[in-house]
């Protein structure tokens, strides 16, 4: 198989009225994960994210992966203001 060649394999997810739903996820061999990331936040925060990712029927790793890339893109685009504009709402609730 080459490095830019796609597969497909079924990924199982559990709907909220407790259903198995099948559906077939593409995969392309070079978005590979290589490496782990492990880090510590309040219970809350994991509570909302485990409840975004049974809605999406998507495991907590593709949800953290997912807003982890759209907050790189934003930060990307607008730079520190936007890294500032979440730690400043961060501050005020804690």
């Amino acid at each position: 198989m080459t490095k830019d060649a796609i597969w497909t394999r079924p990924c199982q997810a559990l709907g909220l009225d407790g259903a198995v739903n099948v559906r077939v996820v593409k995969s392309c061999s070079a978005m590979r994960k290589d490496t782990r990331l492990t880090f510590r936040t309040p219970s809350d925060l994991k509570k909302d994210m485990e409840a975004v990712a049974t809605q999406e029927g998507r495991s907590m790793a593709q949800i953290c992966e997912a807003f982890l890339r759209a907050g790189l893109e934003g930060y990307k685009k607008e730079g520190p203001k936007f890294l500032r504009r979440f730690l400043g709402r961060q501050k005020s609730t804690s």
